[in-house]
């Protein structure tokens, strides 16, 4: 099934979650071979077959890597920047701001922690390495914002403590795909956690708090 291989790619950290999206949703809108072959055009023949290495310095459908280092992920940076700033190693924040965003990875067992901070965590864009995902985040007197791509599952577990949880998981129809097992704990906190497509406009609205 095309879905799967696609679930299979996104496993082995080949497709980020907002590139399962886009394709799995042409999938499930096809209604012929030719709109289901353009739903999976671009993949190379590699990632078709379980266990296929991707190359060096990635490609189309691979993360990139280099030699000696594999599935690493190179800091994100603007185009034509001279400086590059990687704060990926950075899991705790005080009365400051943690920051996710762009194409990152996105391991197991991700946690982050913020006191009177905020934390901002854009996952459209972010590349896991297996079907299922946990993700954790304590927040005390601080703020989280969870941005997703449609057809990523979540989980939401967690104790809070006089805190408020709002989700908006907007209107589509792509199912299976990847999890994210997603604990918050909180004293005090806010969290919001919103479905979108990679690419679309974050409502002025949402942004804050």
């Amino acid at each position: 099934m095309a879905q799967q291989r696609l679930e299979a790619m996104v496993g082995r950290g080949q497709l980020s979650l907002s590139e399962f999206s886009d394709r799995a949703a042409k999938i499930w809108a096809a209604t012929c071979p030719a709109e289901l072959d353009v739903a999976l055009s671009g993949l190379p023949p590699e990632a078709l077959s379980p266990g296929a290495p991707a190359p060096v310095g990635g490609g189309p459908g691979y993360p990139a890597t280099s030699p000696g280092q594999p599935g690493a992920q190179p800091p994100a940076h603007r185009p034509g920047s001279a400086i590059t700033v990687d704060e990926s190693e950075k899991r705790t924040s005080v009365f400051d701001t943690l920051k996710r965003e762009g194409r990152w990875n996105l391991p197991d067992g991700y946690k982050l922690t913020s006191w009177m901070g905020d934390i901002f965590l854009d996952a459209r864009e972010a590349v896991v390495d297996r079907p299922r995902t946990r993700v954790h985040l304590d927040l005390w007197g601080a703020n989280a914002r969870i941005l997703l791509p449609p057809g990523v599952s979540v989980t939401v577990t967690g104790n809070r403590t006089l805190s408020e949880l709002k989700v908006d998981e907007g209107k589509y129809e792509v199912s299976g795909g990847p999890h994210l097992d997603l604990e918050i704990n909180g004293f005090m906190s806010n969290a919001k956690i919103k479905v979108l497509a990679a690419g679309e406009k974050i409502p002025k609205a949402w942004k804050w708090f």
